[in-house]
């Protein structure tokens, strides 16, 4: 099915990613999935993979090149979407907190059942 020759010659086993790169992806990560910060793990998801795909296809495309133009293309680009996205995050209006507990006496569910097709008082005439 794979030709080992084809899938070296590709570079296929030269791109792995090391381990300690992914537990270090995953510590900084886990606190902000504690926290339930979304926005932001997908921030760090970026970041981790805007570092992956230069170290993989850039540091060999780069010397073949011989320019420094994709470089700063790359890394303006990336840096641009980061700093957007951080705008973003602070811009949106915070969302309102769980209110899991009502407040005053407790409500019966049958009760709240039985009673969906009356009407108020106040809206009788």
């Amino acid at each position: 099915m794979f030709d080992i020759e084809n899938l070296m010659q590709l570079g296929v086993f030269n791109q792995l990613i090391p381990i300690w790169q992914v537990f270090f992806f995953i510590a900084g990560l886990l606190p902000f999935l504690l926290m339930d910060r979304v926005k932001i793990c997908l921030l760090i998801t970026y970041l981790f993979t805007f570092y992956l795909g230069f170290m993989v296809q850039w540091g060999e495309y780069l010397s073949s090149t011989g320019s420094m133009q994709p470089f700063v293309l790359y890394s303006l680009s990336g840096v641009a979407i980061a700093v957007f996205f951080v705008a973003t995050i602070f811009t949106d209006p915070p969302k309102p907190s769980p209110h899991y507990v009502r407040s005053g006496r407790p409500v019966d569910p049958v009760d709240m059942a039985v009673n969906v097709t009356q009407i108020p008082e106040s809206e009788q005439r």
